[in-house]
């Protein structure tokens, strides 16, 4: 359970800390670890390569490599050899075959409540706690041995004193408001402790940051159809109810004004989401053999301050660009075949395969919530199979034996 768990709290209770000079570019001990403990688990026997995955890796560093070696253009190696370890994890999973799913997902649960009930104490205590206080980590651990870079400690809006809630442990809003999100999907999925899902509710309206929003738009309506939650909806609609009631004192007329951020070329969401597409069509499409190949590994940063808006390097942004359309199309089938074989449901796959979409590819906060709650639990078909049918439930409800659990627990 320590290898198991590790990635999830190095991106979640460790995400700030680092060392220097590292912590100064934005890098923190949370992937490193991730490599020790795995390393660790290995030396100890209790890890092993999944074989489809590890030949699917592969191909996918074939195809990935092959390119930039045959053309001609310049590419960045390290780049490309940082791409291939950090999807490394992704080929491993726990050696005694044993399904350790609802065991995690419950540790997820339980460090979701923790920072659910921070981010609140965040909120209410700042008129009457000193800032220090409330974020301790940005303000007591030496700066050189926490992750900079991030919005740590960002207000709600120009000219406002009142700051958004970062759960204390998180890098910014909006990686604490996606914890949260994919928290009120598992919770959703299983016997809910309504408790709980207006805690993390509570959690993701003080960190006033969008992103989870956006992912809680698409599940929870597929939450409510695929697994007839229909009660979700009068939660949803107390939610909202009590929202407008307490607009006023919850500023959420900013965090309403943030949706206009997709059409405002020099805002965050624009760089993030709508950006890449200007980039493609000025850059990429033009030029069939860049659509296909791309400009090669390394080469977002290289170009983007020729291009006359703000773009960010998100994951499908910066995949299409270096490694274009074919090699992006086997990156992220590869990525998606490992996040859909857990045995959790297939919802809980989908929110946090959204979280790579919504981050950048190497901040920790995606994988650390792919590896611990997906990937290295995960059970090789004919497995996952032969529990399907020893279950009693098999015919009526067809997931898998810990989901099952997870509804009792």
């Amino acid at each position: 359970m320590a290898v198991l768990c590790t990635p999830i709290l190095a991106a979640s209770l460790l995400a700030k800390l680092g060392f220097p000079p590292l912590a100064a570019d934005g890098f923190g001990i949370a992937l490193p670890l991730i490599f020790v403990m795995l390393a660790i688990a290995a030396l100890g026997d209790r890890i092993r390569i999944h074989p489809r995955r590890f030949s699917f890796y592969c191909v996918m560093v074939a195809v990935l490599s092959l390119p930039q070696v045959l053309r001609a253009d310049a590419f960045s190696e390290s780049s490309l050899l940082i791409l291939a370890a950090l999807h490394f994890p992704y080929v491993l999973q726990v050696q005694d075959g044993h399904n350790y799913s609802a065991q995690v997902l419950r540790v997820f649960l339980a460090i979701a409540t923790l920072l659910a009930s921070l981010a609140l104490a965040q909120y209410v205590l700042q008129s009457f706690v000193s800032t220090a206080l409330l974020f301790p980590i940005d303000n007591f651990v030496p700066m050189a041995f926490v992750v900079q870079g991030f919005n740590a400690q960002g207000v709600i809006h120009y000219g406002s004193d009142v700051l958004r809630s970062t759960g204390v442990f998180m890098l910014e809003p909006s990686f604490l408001t996606q914890f949260l999100a994919v928290a009120i999907i598992a919770e959703s999925v299983s016997t809910p402790k309504l408790w709980r899902l207006a805690l993390f509710a509570g959690g993701i309206v003080v960190a006033h940051a969008g992103t989870g929003l956006l992912l809680l738009m698409v599940c929870l309506p597929l939450v409510v159809v695929i697994h007839r939650r229909w009660d979700l909806l009068l939660y949803v609609a107390i939610c909202v109810a009590a929202l407008v009631a307490l607009g006023d004192l919850l500023n959420l007329e900013t965090m309403l004004n943030r949706a206009n951020e997709f059409s405002d070329p020099k805002s965050s969401g624009f760089a993030r989401f709508v950006g890449g597409f200007y980039l493609f069509d000025q850059m990429l499409w033009p030029e069939p053999s860049r659509a296909l190949f791309g400009y090669g590994a390394g080469a977002f940063m290289q170009y983007t301050h020729l291009f006359q808006r703000e773009v960010a390097d998100m994951p499908m942004t910066k995949m299409v660009f270096e490694f274009g359309v074919i090699g992006a199309a086997v990156y992220f089938s590869f990525l998606l075949s490992c996040l859909f074989s857990s045995p959790l449901p297939r919802i809980v796959s989908l929110a946090i395969a959204l979280t790579f979409f919504l981050n950048g590819m190497y901040v920790p906060f995606s994988h650390g919530l792919a590896l611990s709650l997906l990937v290295l639990t995960s059970l090789p078909a004919h497995e996952r199979r032969a529990r399907r049918s020893s279950s009693p439930k098999a015919d009526k409800e067809p997931v898998a034996d810990e989901a099952l659990e997870l509804r009792h627990a």
